[in-house]
This record gives structure tokens, C-alpha cells and sequence, in this order.
């Protein structure tokens, strides 16, 4: 392979995530699509439209979290749970922001690519190592409270792929001449 066909790769699959995510910059519960209709195959099932979640359900969850708090803390609460669904379209964003600079990237020569195997390889490293976490095998990096058997299987799974996207773009940088 050469070196500007493993240049090309490595920002290939740095776009993948956004295949996924990307619809959440708009639409923050869309989560839930990943969650109805990926997850399942991580526990070596089929989807199914009778255990899928639907919006109103999303919201009846999220209210029921709400009403949990207590009361004196319910602008806090709410402030977490508006968090957690901001946070959701900034990541949306991240990944959005990779895809487009690996397709614009893709027609650069490859000294030019230099700065985006930079940032998409520090990318590679940390998703590696958060699924890493969440597979169990770093548990010192941090503790991720509610894991699910689907959400441990998606770090067993996609840790060797960040691996291999992290040493595809370490050699693309490596290949430019600085």
C-alpha cells in the first residue's frame, strides 16, 4: 500500500462515525436510533421494532429522571439533563468536523495532509481509549457509571478499530516531510 493510499484510508475511516452521529447535531434525541437499531447487534441480536424506544418514551425517561431529583435541586437537574443532550450535538459536531476535513483532505497532496492525521490521530487515540474503558480493560481511566452488555461490547469492538485508525494516521503524519 502506499503511502498516500494509507493517507486516504486512515481519513476514510475517520468519517465513519459520522455515518451514525452526525444527524444528532440536529436532533439530539436521534441517539436513540443507534440504540434501537445498532446496539442490538453488539449482543448478537436482531433489531426489533417491539423493544425499540420511541421519542415519547425518550421523554417520558427523561421526565421520570427529573421528578427523581429532589426537589430543591430541580434547576440543576434540569441543567444535566439540557447537558446531556448539548453534549450529545457537540459530539455530532466533532465528528461532522472530522468528516468534512477528511473529504476536503482526501484531495490535498499528502505534505498538505500533515495537520489533519495530527488532529484526527490524537481523535483515534482517545475514542481507543474511552472505548478501551468502557470495554473494562482501563479501568483506571476514568468510570463511566451505567455501562451497558451492548455499550461494553461496542468498546470491545470498536478499541482495535481506533487502534488501527491511530496507526494508520501516525504513519500517514510520519510519511509527510516537515
Amino acid at each position: 500500500m502506499s503511502e498516500i493510499q494509507i493517507s486516504t484510508l486512515a481519513m476514510a475511516l475517520s468519517i465513519i462515525p459520522v455515518t451514525l452521529h452526525g444527524i444528532e447535531v440536529l436532533f439530539p434525541m436521534q441517539a436513540r436510533w443507534i440504540v434501537n437499531w445498532v446496539l442490538p447487534f453488539f449482543g448478537l441480536k436482531a433489531p426489533n421494532s417491539k423493544t425499540a424506544l420511541t421519542q415519547d418514551e425518550q421523554l417520558t425517561m427523561l421526565d421520570a429522571a427529573l421528578e427523581a431529583s429532589p426537589k430543591e435541586k430541580l434547576t440543576n437537574a434540569k441543567d444535566y439533563i439540557f447537558l446531556l443532550l448539548f453534549e450529545q450535538r457537540q459530539g455530532a459536531i466533532g465528528f461532522t468536523a472530522v468528516a468534512v476535513g477528511a473529504i476536503y483532505g482526501m484531495g490535498l497532496e499528502l505534505a498538505a495532509r500533515q495537520p489533519l492525521h495530527l488532529v484526527f490521530g490524537v481523535v483515534a487515540v482517545l475514542m481507543m481509549l474511552v472505548n478501551a474503558n468502557q470495554a473494562g480493560f482501563l479501568p483506571f481511566l476514568g468510570k463511566h457509571p451505567k455501562v451497558s452488555t451492548h455499550g461494553r461490547n461496542v468498546g470491545i469492538v470498536f478499541t482495535p478499530f481506533w487502534l488501527v485508525v491511530a496507526i494508520l494516521n501516525y504513519l500517514a503524519f510520519s510519511y509527510a516531510p516537515i
